[in-house]
């Protein structure tokens, strides 16, 4: 990672985290009834948040989770929060390619139509040494290749319902992060050793690698289907406390120094930018492939990823995605 992508990065932390108030809330969000969204990654942090305030507007909302027992909590909080609400789960574990397709028919089999998807599922920082299922590092594997796959058995619903809904209102949101920024230089893909087996790299570089992967993913879909009319684009949800404050909160004297430096927001402020993307009445497939910033404005992709995105590189990493996960299509 070059000192410039690492001065741009904080520069960018910086100024997201004092980001205008929010302006599309709760309140400016439409009666959703009939609408059915997917959540990834909706059993905790910004995606629960999210999942909260759709159901709250009458949503039927699908979580997607892998790990049961934490779903299986959720789903009871929430049942109790909105007892006559539509709420569904889906147990898939994206860091294992085989269990997609498999996991997402118990909703295919039910749904006919599908208004929203957001991509908010992620990982961050793990150990080193862990590995999905097929081998990949897995902040490539999960953010990257299982999202990359997930969607490809949704296509068909999501494109079919926009044509069924008026125009702009059917959407498709990766969720990418001001990370993107980390990524290596020439488009944020490290094309000589793309999966880091034999490169020596921070894990902040691989992370930022799989996120500018995510922004190259909400261009690239909409280029690859033109005529769906969905809608698709990315965004960075925030500065967001991470979900080991409930546990483990800083002291007071850390929360004194995070707020001068740079200060961290609770999930529902993350919820506010993706739930702009997903709702908000302003954006249309004129938009697709921009990226979202607090609290839902649109900002700026790194210019080598914004070009990489529209070039060969867009092109390359299309076509060797497709190449990972066509066994288990």
């Amino acid at each position: 990672m070059s000192m410039s992508n690492q001065w741009q990065f904080a520069v960018n932390v910086i100024r997201h985290s004092r980001p205008p108030a929010p302006s599309f809330i709760d309140k400016d969000y439409p009666d959703l009834t009939g609408k059915v969204f997917l959540v990834t990654g909706g059993s905790s942090g910004i995606g629960y948040e999210v999942v909260k305030k759709l159901l709250a507007k009458n949503a039927k909302v699908w979580i997607l989770a892998r790990n049961k027992a934490n779903l299986d909590k959720r789903f009871a909080e929430l049942k109790k929060m909105f007892p006559r609400s539509e709420l569904e789960t889906v147990l898939v574990d994206l860091a294992d390619l085989a269990s997609i397709g498999p996991g997402i028919q118990v909703l295919l089999k039910k749904e006919t139509k599908l208004h929203g998807i957001i991509h908010n599922a992620g990982v961050s920082n793990p150990p080193a040494d862990l590995k999905t299922k097929q081998g990949y590092g897995l902040q490539l594997g999960i953010n990257a290749v299982g999202t990359f796959l997930l969607q490809k058995f949704l296509d068909d619903i999501v494109i079919a319902t926009a044509k069924a809904e008026p125009p702009n209102t059917v959407r498709i949101l990766w969720v990418s992060t001001a990370g993107h920024l980390l990524s290596p230089p020439n488009g944020g893909i490290n094309w000589d050793d793309i999966n880091f087996e034999h490169s020596k790299e921070s894990w902040n570089t691989l992370y930022g690698q799989s996120k500018a992967i995510v922004i190259y993913l909400s261009y690239l879909w909409a280029k690859k289907h033109p005529e769906s009319g969905v809608v698709s684009i990315c965004c960075h949800p925030g500065v967001i406390e991470p979900e080991s404050y409930k546990t483990d909160p800083p002291s007071r004297i850390e929360r004194a120094v995070i707020s001068v430096i740079s200060p961290m927001y609770p999930p529902d402020f993350g919820a506010y930018t993706e739930l702009f993307a997903i709702l908000s009445p302003t954006l249309t497939t004129a938009d697709n492939g921009t990226y979202l910033i607090p609290w839902g404005n649109k900002g700026d992709i790194r210019k080598d990823i914004k070009e990489g995105m529209k070039g060969k590189n867009g092109e390359r990493i299309w076509t060797w995605l497709d190449k990972q996960v066509a066994e288990y299509e």
